[in-house]
């Protein structure tokens, strides 16, 4: 993407923030984004496929520094403890929640959002991407060093760990506060541990 192209994606994330501050995602409309960045509606769709790409990409472009972390998560694997580096992970995402948490009710309230959603994971085939696909190559390369149980799905396991983190964020909204580090503590224990009893227990 050219230097102009650039400004001009930074434009329309920067519009399409402020607009939803004002209103919220569902009354966010592709020409009033437009308007407020000062292009034509059909400059929108040059640098994004669609209004729920754009979307995203606005939620999630403050927060590129813990992108690439998350990124990087499978270089991991083999270093400190599994319980550790999981717990970094989902308190990292933790914070991604919190910015992606608004646009993901307003897809689950929305008709036109949900139906997008439900044909771009149909289009995908259900496959993950970016941080949660980064959590299934961590617990797949963890797998393959024998750090955790061959028994283990990594995708089944990834989509279970930020499902609850999911549900951790929503409790804590709920209560006007922020995931706390002890909840995911407990959370990955029980995960690496598992809930079944040890013998003699």
């Amino acid at each position: 993407m050219t230097t102009r192209g650039d400004r001009t994606r930074a434009k329309l994330i920067k519009a399409t923030l402020s607009v939803v501050a004002e209103v919220g995602y569902a009354k966010t409309s592709t020409r009033a984004i437009a308007t407020k960045a000062k292009v034509a509606e059909g400059t929108l769709y040059r640098h994004f496929p669609d209004k729920m790409s754009l979307f995203f990409a606005a939620a999630l472009e403050p927060s590129e520094a813990v992108l690439e972390w998350v990124e990087a998560l499978p270089t991991k694997a083999g270093k400190r403890t599994v319980e550790g580096n999981l717990v970094d992970a989902l308190f990292q995402l933790s914070s991604l929640q919190e910015r992606v948490l608004p646009l993901e009710i307003a897809i689950q309230n929305d008709p036109e959002l949900a139906a997008h959603r439900r044909s771009s994971l149909a289009q995908s085939s259900g496959s993950l991407a970016g941080p949660p696909e980064a959590l299934v190559a961590y617990l797949e390369a963890e797998q393959s060093l024998g750090r955790l149980n061959k028994a283990v799905h990594p995708r089944a396991a990834a989509m279970t760990l930020l499902a609850a983190l999911f549900g951790i964020g929503m409790m804590s909204a709920a209560r006007g506060g922020r995931i706390q580090r002890p909840d995911l503590v407990e959370l990955v224990k029980m995960f690496v541990h598992g809930a079944a009893p040890r013998k003699g227990a």
